[in-house]
């Protein structure tokens, strides 16, 4: 029985499902899409196929949600800012302002707590795994920048959470594509500006028109994205190639942000190179900023049950895991 089961399942026709990720394949954040359709292919033995698609290629990159839910897309790449309209307290499931979860808590948290409130969140809309992680960003100015002062009146191209930091900060903030970041700071529309991390940053040339780049990242730290897969799909699924499916995210996830990781010792020598001067904010000002922004999130708290629960696992779990944390990291 057992070797013509398997005879059965080899000789099977293949499943094939069409996706997209929500952002340009021509973009390092499209990595960890890329990655996890490959992993997905090799690992089912081709049983499982994956049709990769780049952002707009089949829908909008903000109909993401809908088009999955909707099964226009069997599955596909999605960031939360695309639906912070229909679900406020997404914006906590990727990233966060003011420092106050660093890189190992928002990880830790969306490997825990956070993959099982995510899906209750979205109910039996879509079926959900972090699926892509990038190193921490930055953001830059065309002036400099030394204090929380120096930001006041400042044009700055920001989205997420981060925005409502800024703007309390005395910021202009100003939303604005990838691709047009660079032509607005050429022609003086904005002064600054954030999109990511430092060799992304480079490849996109913001490095060219702002020639200052401020750390640590207030406005947000690192992304964590997500991969929405068709309830109907997911079901028909077997339970083997369901947990290629989410394995397949979770090793695409780390396996290219530690690759984006060590491409950012060469950035910084070039950006050096470049003539471009790195600024670090005070322990002051990032102390204060820490606080205004948990001062935010916990405002936000009141006018959301979805935030305030996620919000408060959160924090939960920075507390739970804040006496270990000191006691093991080194003074530098």
């Amino acid at each position: 029985m057992t070797v013509l089961s398997s005879v059965g399942i080899a000789s099977a026709a293949p499943i094939t499902w069409v996706t997209q990720s929500v952002f340009s394949l021509q973009l390092p954040l499209g990595q960890a899409y890329l990655s996890w359709a490959k992993k997905v292919e090799e690992m089912s033995g081709g049983r499982l196929l994956i049709e990769t698609h780049s952002d707009g290629e089949i829908v909008p990159p903000a109909s993401t949600y809908e088009s999955v839910r909707d099964g226009v897309l069997d599955a596909a790449m999605n960031t939360p800012a695309w639906q912070k309209g229909l679900f406020p307290a997404g914006d906590l499931f990727y990233t966060l302002p003011g420092g106050v979860t660093g890189t190992l808590d928002l990880v830790t948290w969306a490997y825990t707590d956070g993959l099982k409130l995510q899906q209750e969140m979205y109910g039996d809309t879509v079926v959900v795994f972090p699926l892509g992680l990038t190193p921490a960003e930055v953001f830059w100015s065309s002036k400099e920048v030394r204090t929380l002062d120096d930001l006041k009146g400042l044009k700055m191209r920001a989205s997420g959470l981060g925005m409502e930091l800024l703007t309390k900060l005395g910021v202009s903030v100003v939303q604005l594509p990838g691709g047009e970041v660079v032509p607005a700071l050429r022609r003086g529309v904005i002064d600054s500006a954030e999109f990511c991390f430092p060799s992304m940053d480079e490849g996109l040339g913001i490095h060219e028109v702002a020639k200052y780049m401020i750390t640590p990242p207030i406005h947000m730290g690192s992304n964590m994205f997500q991969l929405f897969i068709n309830p109907k799909k997911w079901n028909e699924l077997p339970d083997d190639l369901k947990a290629i499916v989410k394995n397949a995210a979770h090793a695409a996830t780390l396996e290219v942000y530690a690759s984006q990781m060590r491409e950012q010792a060469g950035a910084m020598e070039r950006l050096q190179a470049a003539g471009v001067t790195f600024i670090k904010l005070s322990p002051e000002d990032q102390k204060k900023v820490r606080e205004m922004s948990i001062e935010i999130l916990e405002e936000k708290s009141k006018t959301n049950e979805w935030f305030a629960k996620i919000w408060n696992s959160q924090k939960s779990l920075i507390k739970d895991l804040g006496n270990f944390i000191s006691l093991t990291n080194w003074d530098n």
